[in-house]
């Protein structure tokens, strides 16, 4: 961290883990990762969210993939945030920046077996998301991914 940049606010995150519904009573695997890009974020500066699916699974597609980005202040209160740039009510701005290995987030997307997909979102903080706390303000950034395999 540079001496001269002073934090407006952090960012932490929790991930939830991908469920899977199998067909068969045996348990399934697909490893998902979410990795933010910036160790220091100043008020109004854009970051990347990064999410990588594995399916390791070498004959079962993933499909029906939905993935939301969520966001919580430290006490667990769900932040509203928005990917309409133009809603004054948002903290946090959000837009899909890229899609790898998978044709959609928002219900019908599909990872192929033995594929990788990833997925980056830009996320945009809000003027005032750090309350005009110089030592900053804690945020928990969430993902709540849902799919089925075939």
């Amino acid at each position: 961290m540079q001496k001269n940049m002073i934090p407006l606010f952090l960012l932490t995150f929790l991930f939830c883990l991908f469920p899977l519904h199998a067909i068969a009573d045996d348990s399934l695997c697909a490893r998902v990762k979410i990795e933010i890009n910036q160790e220091l974020t100043l008020e109004r500066k854009a970051f990347d969210v990064h999410m990588r699916i594995n399916n390791g699974l070498s004959h079962i597609t993933l499909q029906d993939i939905n993935i939301e980005v969520t966001f919580a202040d430290a006490e667990g209160n769900i932040i509203l945030a928005s990917y309409d740039p133009n809603n004054t009510q948002a903290l946090f701005f959000i837009r899909l920046d890229s899609m790898e290995n998978i044709n959609d987030v928002n219900g019908n997307g599909t990872v192929q077996p033995s594929t990788s997909a990833d997925i980056h979102w830009l996320i945009i903080p809000a003027i005032g998301a750090s309350n005009g706390l110089e030592q900053g303000t804690l945020y928990y950034v969430a993902t709540e991914n849902n799919g089925v395999t075939s």
